[in-house]
């Protein structure tokens, strides 16, 4: 009797194979990534817009990228677990795995640029209005005012950071100790980012920052409360996690990516593949995933509307993204930790 992951004459299968792995082949993530990328070089090359060279030229880049890591993927080149193999074999694999994540930063950051070049209106009049309509007032603008507690502030700092670490620390993990369902992670995430972004650069949405300079949003907050914005409270401004935070917003933050909250659904989808593969760490993770629910809001990233956007993208990309790497990966037979 075959035992499960030998083959028939009794020797230890490649556990790529039985996982219908096709090396050399592309995967559901990379017909998904050069559809986003060619979407986005398809939009800057009609529209021709600021920058629009370098980001048909980036786009161009990656795709060519993305089809020699395809090419290169062959099985000399080793699991990122198998130690005996070169050092480049090994960072081969790894970059093979993990390459999406990578590019979604640096797809995220360019948004912004999009955004102006395609110039579609803000959704932000509207977030607003749906967040006064259901509870009177923009709890963005009140929630850290209310809660200007130090130890709670940094806690929602922590949270909302948090959300980096969650993708990268089961991504590094599942990479190293079971491949497949890094796959399937990558997988998901990855088509979850994607529809986000392809939302955020027709439907832009710059967030509660937004008030913070002399736009029309600011005007109807002055005009709907009779008064401006109230500031965070200088007693958390001048805590580590405001700061880092406002850090991250003058050097690396972009406009225009907030409605959904990529963040609300993509925490929620890492955390169902933790609960999932990464039992050890699952409830931490769905912790997580539960604050960034309101760390979002209290850090006047999101309108809370977006919250509710995050949620109901989850609960439509999560399964339509498993259901299409169901239908194109193949089902994967890998043991949960």
């Amino acid at each position: 009797m075959t035992r499960p992951g030998e083959t028939g004459a009794g020797r230890r299968a490649d556990p790529r194979v039985g996982a219908k792995y096709s090396p050399g082949r592309y995967r559901l993530v990379d017909l998904c990534t050069q559809g986003y990328l060619g979407l986005v070089a398809g939009l800057a090359l009609v529209v021709r817009g600021e920058h629009w060279v370098g980001l048909v030229g980036f786009h161009l880049a990656a795709l060519a990228g993305v089809h020699l890591l395809t090419r290169l993927d062959h099985r000399k080149a080793g699991a990122t677990g198998n130690h005996s193999a070169p050092a480049w074999r090994r960072g081969l694999s790894w970059l093979r795995e993990l390459y999406p994540l990578l590019l979604c930063l640096g797809l995220y950051v360019e948004i912004e640029t999009v955004n102006r070049m395609l110039v579609f209106p803000r959704l932000d009049p509207w977030l607003m209005r749906a967040d006064h309509a259901l509870f009177g007032f923009q709890p963005a603008e009140a929630f850290p005012v209310a809660m200007a507690q130090p130890i709670f502030s940094e806690f929602m700092h922590v949270s909302y950071f948090s959300f980096h670490a969650m993708i990268g620390g089961i991504g590094l993990w599942l990479a190293a100790h079971n491949q497949a369902a890094c796959r399937h992670f990558i997988a998901v995430v990855s088509l979850m980012f994607y529809a986000c972004y392809t939302i955020f650069l027709f439907a832009p949405a710059w967030g509660p920052r937004v008030w913070s300079a002399d736009t029309p949003e600011r005007t109807w907050f002055v005009a709907q409360y009779g008064r401006a914005p109230r500031e965070v409270p200088e007693a958390t401004t001048r805590l580590p996690g405001h700061r880092a935070l406002t850090f991250v917003e003058e050097h690396g933050e972009i406009a225009g990516a907030a409605f959904p909250s990529s963040h609300v659904a993509v925490a929620l989808g890492t955390a169902w593949v933790a609960w999932r593969y990464f039992r050890r760490m699952r409830w931490l993770y769905a912790f997580c995933a539960l604050t960034i629910l309101f760390s979002t809001v209290y850090t006047r990233a999101h309108y809370a509307v977006d919250v509710f956007g995050g949620l109901m993208a989850a609960a439509v990309l999560l399964p339509a993204a498993q259901a299409l790497y169901a239908r194109t990966d193949g089902r994967r037979q890998t043991a949960r930790s």
